[in-house]
């Protein structure tokens, strides 16, 4: 998997738009997390982007790297690189690219995939956990890439054989919030400067609202291609979206709003 791509979408700042306003279709909720065992939550103050120290302090502790393959346009397999982060004892939440090509097609998911949480240069503290299944939104599976690019609901989820929640902790998760929150986005960007090895944090406010419907939202964020499926995490342990696209040379990272149809996939089944 050296070799992995990294993935992760890239949009033209041409069709960002510049609207700041809140769309929640539901009263807004929080699930509180869980804290991994033997550790305790970092609350202490952060700069605005850098490497995360250490790795083992909650939030930071539930995030990791997906390894898997997935086909290109002509069926040819790849291996490729995403992130994630622990949203159940046994689910891990990540993007809908990474778990599907958004084609429409039954060739589109994505093979072969492990979950390591807390990657570091290799090392594997908390275990590697085998996925056994997957799932997205229909909406992203039928219309995510096939004309053009529908991020609205590029989110997705998978479920583990083997994992370790002791060692991680669980977020929790957030719907129908206020735009206007303090981010903190968290993933393993691969992409010079970067190269895969290590977690990268941003910490930031709402930046500007993208496209979709409802409204992807946008932090001023430098991270790039392996980042995508990683958390964005509001008030220190709650997931309220995922690392989805970015607008190349702006330091511009966008998440799908979870609204109420988000909090329904999040409560599915497999």
């Amino acid at each position: 998997m050296e070799n992995a791509v990294p993935l992760m979408t890239k949009i033209d700042k041409n069709q960002i738009s510049d609207i700041n306003r809140a769309m929640p279709d539901g009263p807004a909720g929080i699930i509180p997390g869980k804290l991994p065992d033997q550790k305790y939550a970092d609350n202490s103050s952060i700069d605005w982007s850098g490497e995360v120290n250490p790795y083992s302090e909650y939030p930071y502790s539930t995030v990791g790297k997906i390894f898997f393959r997935q086909r290109d346009i002509y069926g040819t397999f790849f291996s490729a690189v995403c992130s994630g982060a622990v949203i159940r004892e046994n689910e891990v939440w990540t993007a809908g690219h990474c778990v599907h090509r958004g084609s429409g097609l039954e060739f589109g998911w994505s093979t072969d995939m492990v979950f390591v949480p807390q990657y570091y240069d290799g090392y594997a503290p908390c275990g590697q956990w085998t996925i056994t299944q997957a799932k997205t939104t229909s909406d992203w599976y039928n219309n995510g890439t096939r004309d053009g690019l529908d991020p609205d609901h590029d989110y997705a989820k998978v479920l583990v054989s083997n994992p370790n929640t002791a060692c991680t902790g669980i977020l929790g998760f957030a719907y129908n919030q206020d735009y206007n929150q303090q981010y903190l986005s968290v993933g393993y960007p691969a992409e010079d400067p970067y190269n895969g090895q290590r977690m990268i944090f941003c910490w930031s406010t709402l930046l500007k609202l993208g496209i979709g419907s409802p409204a992807t939202y946008g932090i001023s964020c430098p991270m790039n291609g392996g980042t995508s499926g990683g958390p964005f995490i509001i008030n220190g342990n709650a997931l309220n979206g995922t690392n989805s696209y970015i607008v190349p040379g702006a330091n511009e990272l966008y998440s799908p709003y979870f609204n109420s149809d988000t909090k329904s996939f999040y409560d599915s089944g497999f």
